[in-house]
């Protein structure tokens, strides 16, 4: 009993550090007085540092560094345990300004580059991780697409990195087995300023019984246009214009990518995933109800991938219905998606269960007649299990058991183009093109319409799924099972009347059918019956409604096995009245009884007597496959886990009794439960889970029992991104694993702590609390590890029969006491009570913790008390990762409780009493006063003397509040950029001369954009590099023709841009050569236009006025009326330039543009073939043409300009040409009638050649002057009618 006497020590060495040391040195001293403590943690040493987060958030490189130890999911930065020097690489570009090929010794620029990379291994932590997720470098989550990067998970086996073997040699390179760590080779690092970035790593590693136990679950969410497309797509919201469809992660090509990442690494044995695809259902009435593919809008262009569904495109789908102005739903997945998803499971080693699934798209401002109250309208957003004959069996005037119904039900299967036939032949085509799936659904929870009747013991919804499920195994072959999945009250019998009089099994025919390889059934039974009140009746059974053994048990039995409510009066009354049955078998009416139901032969009753022959059905004759088992995380959630929370659904309920707060170990508590009760790995036996001696395997295949649910959208993104997913806030409570697998709950972590120290035989299962990870981040003792989490999560531990057991604190009372049963001291009253001072209490706790919300950075919550005298402040720094709402709920408890706490008794009891021990709970009963208190310690003499603390069980059941709502970071959308090519005027005297620039934008701007050439069309070099946005955008108005370079102040353009600004300039900025754009006509050539005002008239639109027209020699581009809609780019520094010289004068580029940190090959890439032309090489058109008649002709004069530094007053401007020379054409109308060659700005046109051409003088001159290129010919000519 030395344990029990030292638990006294511990509490009195934390008093010396207030009422929190008190609870700690509690634990600390209960703990070390017994013989598995001097093991744990070392004789005599009483003080303790826990864990301590903030010491890991630097990655280091330091010899003899600690290893942590984390649990959970954290982040943690790590060490650098090897690296070779930074890779330099130097890449040269010489371009050459003349001669063919570049090969004539004509001028060069060549450009170095060099560019660096890093090899480095970064230890992580101790033992075996399921992976590593995000990766932040620089505080910045990092892009690992493209990236070589290789996660050891720490396993005792693992092979040393390749890397290190080729760079070390294979005798000197370790494996650093049981550690942990990550490679990173050729790390590029330009982005980091050429050093090695500050990386930290999101590391899973489970701890929990339930992530061992997952073998199947169901994929969502099924509507969803291309979430399950593994590749991104992105939406296209205008020209270069992108926002993510499917990929919001930085550490994944696409959410569903990520999503299944995490799967795979928190669930070790899976082996399946259901997918779950959807079509809309728009009528409970099933002979109205149509069945067809929809979307969100029909206003969505998309890249990366097109929505189409059985041959239907996005523009003649069903738009499916808004709420609060968002789509209710996400739309049908597109068929490539689903094809390309099931490949990637396969490839990832998983079988796939398709599953076909009805969504109803019914709004709540319908006005559909309602086929259960005949009124109007009909529940917005309800089950399907709700479609059914109208008016619905029971109601007046409804076709129950006449042809009627069974025409009805008819057209829901095949009436009408759209219908629920061939959705599901569509995906059985769908499947078997896709090379096969292990398992087909023909549908599920159709549980109204299955029960509606043709006539008497006819069933036509089952007919035809009979039929359905022919043609099915017609299309996917025997390798495929196909199954139904049957809602838990579906599958076996339909109560006729309320005498049970008529009792028939309608589905047997479906599941005798050859067709129908295993029996499927979405379960969804209850497991409890909790109530807050006291001495409900499961509260005779058992303390806690998180009991394993409890739930367990309640898989067998429990409502809808033993018993039932016969109304919602009995429930709230626990009027509990037995299922039996006069003729012997209750199994036919217990909805849990599955092993009866399954091991015998039906008998269909009429008139209370059973028919001779049993059904189709043949004991034991196929496997039970639970296509959907779950149960939502809310308090008491085991109670009534076929609700589903939804605000816009009328199907939305809390569970009965519950108070609707979250509760993520409820459901972890149910699904241990039931996976338990039929994995033969996990505990079941012969009796839970019998053998057939018809197939010999089990009656329920542990493999095919799906979880409910797993989505596509991956966590943290979802559901904290609800401006993306609008229902992100049903993931608090729903049925969801997503986010909470892969945490650390208080009872695993435990024992998990104390496993890795080397300690056996302790029993934490009794702890309920549930943390997201936890980090030990250097060697400690035991006790170091447990108290901060004793402290925070308010359990005790206490040592009997051998075994070391952790105990929630806050448990019912489990005896209770008066003052006849207490042992009179000698001297003494039979009980002393203290009460602390207020001033001795805290008035505020704080709690520090790791916040995963907000990227796990650290955090701190506090509770304060509003009144009283106290003014102490109590703080705690943790190494638990959490949010903010389960840490003020923890700050909360531990400052009521500290007060609940402040009166301590003493008294005795008889020996009788053994069986108590520290950390129960009594109650005592003074002086007629009731009591709580908790035990902290127990002396035994010839008494038990009792010393015990004041407890308020209460307080322990603080709810959960909401969590805030912090939107993690999301990569920006890559998508197709807009790419101009630009054949422009000479715009400096640069040389060689630039022939084409490149406008490229993107929104958003992925950092820079790389132009890639390809030479043979195979491969790709990188030929340009455009580092900021071009300003591009579309005209808005017809231009009319404009005399060049003249201000012309009337004329004004509208421009919408599609991404940057625009602003006026004065007019000798303009002069100066500010605010020039280009735009291009209909014939592809750039006028070259400026502007002094540029006024913000709508969203990116601008009223451009003060135009000067056809500037730096553009004129040859105005045409007589260009029309809307002209391509307009801003002349700036952001153009990339793509050709220079005349080498590539017309040598077609064959190019990708893409962001530059993705491969040219990416989805992303806009492909385009560029031609250079001659503009920037012809010369400009003469000025100044004039023509005067003298004797002997007429004298023709011009002015030449120049494309090189033409903008010089000071003296004659450069030729620009290698020889002066000009073409003068003569025309009469559109024909050459005479054409002069001139080596100066002037030609006579003599008498004779006029009379020779025309036959008389001319009172006016047609005549069209070029200057001569000597590599290009001809320039742009002045055309225009002389008078002499």
């Amino acid at each position: 009993m030395a344990a029990l006497v030292l638990s006294i020590a511990g509490g009195a060495l934390g008093a010396a550090f207030g009422p929190v040391g008190a609870i700690a040195g509690r634990i600390a001293g209960a703990l070390i007085g017994n013989v598995v403590d001097r093991t744990v943690f070392g004789p005599g040493d009483r003080t303790a540092t826990g864990p301590r987060l903030a010491d890991l958030d630097v990655m280091a490189s330091t010899e003899g560094a600690p290893i942590p130890r984390m649990y959970g999911r954290a982040r943690l930065s790590g060490q650098v345990i090897w690296a070779t020097p930074l890779e330099e690489v130097v890449s040269t570009d010489t371009t050459s300004s003349g001669g063919k090929g570049g090969m004539l010794g004509g001028p060069t620029t060549t450009t170095t580059t060099y560019t660096y990379f890093a090899n480095f291994a970064v230890g992580l932590c101790d033992g075996e991780i399921a992976r590593v997720a995000r990766i932040w470098a620089d505080g910045k989550l990092l892009d690992t697409t493209g990236l070589a990067i290789r996660v050891h998970r720490g396993t005792q086996d693992q092979a040393a990195d390749d890397l290190i073997v080729a760079r070390e040699g294979t005798g000197n390179a370790p494996a650093y087995r049981g550690t942990a760590y990550i490679v990173f080779e050729r790390l590029p690092l330009a982005d980091f300023g050429n050093r090695i970035p500050q990386l930290s790593f999101e590391i899973v590693r489970p701890v929990g019984r339930l992530e061992k136990m997952v073998r199947a679950v169901t994929l969502i969410p099924g509507t969803t246009e291309f979430g399950y497309e593994p590749s991104p797509v992105v939406a296209v919201l205008g020209p270069g214009q992108s926002a993510n469809e499917n990929r919001h992660v930085a550490h994944a090509a696409s959410d569903i990518e990520a999503a299944l990442d995490d799967l795979q690494g928190v669930c070790p044995n899976l082996e399946r995933v259901a997918l779950v695809v959807a079509w809309f259902g728009n009528d409970l009435r099933a002979g109205h109800c149509t069945v067809q593919p929809g979307v969100e809008t029909i206003d969505k262009t998309t890249s990366g991938g097109t929505w189409s569904v059985d041959g239907l495109a996005r523009a003649g789908a069903h738009v499916v219905s808004q709420v609060d102005g968002r789509p209710a739903y996400g739309g049908t997945p597109s068929d490539d998606s689903v094809a390309h998803l099931i490949a990637e499971l396969k490839a990832r080693g998983l079988k796939v269960t398709f599953y076909p699934f009805v969504v109803m798209d019914i709004a709540a401002d319908n006005a559909l007649p309602n086929p259960w109250t005949g009124a109007t309208p009909q529940p917005p957003y309800p089950w399907r299990g709700r479609i059914t004959c109208d008016p619905a069996p029971g109601q007046p005037g409804s076709p129950q058991g006449t042809a009627a119904a069974a025409a009805q039900v008819a057209s829901f299967f095949a009436g009408g183009d759209w219908n629920y036939r061939r959705m599901v032949l569509h995906y059985a085509s769908l499947v078997q093109a896709c090379g096969g799936v292990d398992a087909f659904l023909i549908g599920s929870e159709l549980k109204a319409l299955t029960r509606v009747r043709g006539g008497a013991g006819a069933y036509p919804a089952v007919d035809a799924l009979v039929t359905l499920a022919a043609e099915v195994k017609a299309i996917v072959g025997g390798a495929t099972k196909v199954t139904y999945g049957a809602d838990w009250t579906e599958y076996g019998a339909d109560v006729i009347d309320a005498g049970a009089s008529e009792v028939r099994f309608p589905l047997d025919p479906l599941w005798a059918s050859p067709a129908i390889d295993v029996i499927g059934i979405d379960y969804y039974a209850p497991l409890a019956d909790w109530r807050d009140t006291a001495q409900h009746l499961d509260s005779q059974i058992t303390v806690s409604t998180y009991d394993l053994a409890y739930l367990a048990g309640n898989v067998g039995a429990g409502e809808g096995f033993d018993w039932y409510y016969a109304s919602d009066a009995a429930r709230v009354a626990q009027t509990r009245l037995p299922i039996t049955d006069g003729l012997g078998k209750p199994w036919t009416f217990r909805v849990k009884d599955l092993w009866n139901w399954w091991a015998s032969a039906h008998y269909q009753r009429v008139d209370g007597v059973e028919l001779a022959s049993p059904t189709a059905w043949v004991p034991q004759g196929k496997p039970i496959w639970i296509t959907e088992v779950g149960c939502p995380a809310v308090d008491k959630g085991a109670n009534q886990p076929s609700v589903f929370p939804d605000p816009k659904s009328s199907e939305n309920f809390a569970p009965y009794f519950s108070n609707g707060a979250r509760d993520d170990l409820m459901q972890r508590r149910y699904l241990e439960a039931f996976l338990g009760a039929f994995d033969p790995a996990f505990g079941a036996d012969d009796a839970r889970n019998p053998v057939s001696s018809v197939y010999g395997g089990r009656m329920i295949d542990a493999s095919a029992i799906h979880l409910w649910t797993w989505d596509a959208r991956p966590y943290p993104l979802f559901p904290a991104a609800e401006e993306v997913w609008s229902d992100g806030p049903n993931w608090q409570t729903g049925h969801w694993l997503t986010g909470r697998l892969g945490g650390a709950p208080l009872d695993a972590l435990v024992a998990k702590l104390l496993d890795d120290a080397g300690v056996f035989g302790a029993d934490s299962s009794a702890l309920r609390e549930i943390c997201e990870g936890y980090v030990v981040d250097r060697p400690m003792t035991p006790r170091a590890m447990l108290d901060p989490l004793a402290m925070a999560y308010a359990f005790d531990a206490s040592a009997a029969d051998g075994t070391l057991r952790f105990v929630q604190r806050g448990g019912a009372p489990v005896a209770e006491f008066d003052e006849d049963d207490l042992v009179l001291p000698n001297d003494a009253a039979p009980t002393r009570i203290t009460r602390a001072q207020e001033t001795e209490l805290p008035r505020e706790v704080s709690f520090g913790f790791t916040d995963a919300s907000v990227d796990y950075r650290r955090s701190a919550v506090g509770s304060r008390r509003l009144v009283g005298g106290a003014n102490r402040v109590v703080r705690s720094d943790l190494a638990v990762v959490s949010n903010d709402a389960f840490a003020t709920r923890r700050a909360d408890i531990w400052l009521q409780d500290l007060w609940a706490g402040r009166e301590s008794i003493e008294l005795a009891l008889g020996m009788d009493r053994l069986a108590l021990a520290p950390g129960d709970v009594i109650a005592v009963t003074v002086d007629g006063r009731r009591r709580v208190f908790e035990i902290e310690s127990l002396v035994d003499t010839q008494s038990r003397r009792v010393t015990a603390r004041s407890i308020d069980p209460d307080v322990f059941a603080t709810p959960l509040a909401l969590p805030r709502r912090v939107v993690p970071a999301m990569p920006r959308a890559l998508g197709p950029a807009v790419a101009l090519a630009l054949d422009l005027p000479t715009l400096d005297a640069a040389e060689p001369p630039v022939l084409t620039r490149l406008a490229v934008f993107a929104n958003p701007w992925p950092g820079s954009v790389t132009v890639w050439r390809s030479v043979d069309g195979a491969g790709y070099q990188p030929m340009a590099v455009a580092v900021a946005s071009a300003t591009i955008g579309e005209t808005l108005d017809d231009l009319p023709r404009g005399a060049p370079a003249c201000w012309n102040a009337g004329a004004s353009l509208r421009v919408r841009l599609y991404g940057g600004a625009l602003t006026s300039k004065t007019d000798a900025r303009v002069l100066e050569g500010a605010n020039a754009a280009a735009i291009r006509n209909p014939f592809g050539a750039w006028e070259i236009v400026q502007f002094a005002g540029a006024d913000l008239i709508d969203a990116n639109t601008y009223r451009l006025s003060r135009l000067l027209r056809g500037q730096a020699g553009s004129e040859h581009a105005i045409v007589d009326e260009l029309p809307a809609g002209a391509p307009f780019v801003m002349l700036d520094e952001n153009l990339a330039t793509l050709a220079r010289g005349l080498d590539a004068l017309e040598r077609p580029l064959d190019l990708r543009v893409v962001a530059s940190n993705r491969s040219h090959n990416d989805v992303a890439a806009t492909a385009l073939t560029v031609t250079p032309g001659a503009t920037a090489l012809r010369p400009l058109s003469p000025a100044h043409v004039a023509a005067v008649r003298q004797g002997d002709g007429i004298h023709l004069s011009w002015i030449r300009r120049t494309r090189i530094d033409g903008d010089s007053w000071a003296a004659e401007v450069p030729l620009g040409e290698d020889a002066e020379a000009y073409t003068l054409d003569i025309l009469s109308g559109a024909t050459v009638v005479r054409s002069m060659t001139c080596a100066t700005p002037a030609a006579l046109y003599a008498n004779a050649d006029e009379l020779a051409d025309f036959g008389a003088p001319q009172t006016s001159l047609r005549v069209r002057v070029a200057q001569l290129s000597s590599t290009v010919g001809a320039g742009f000519p002045t055309e225009l009618t002389l008078t002499p």
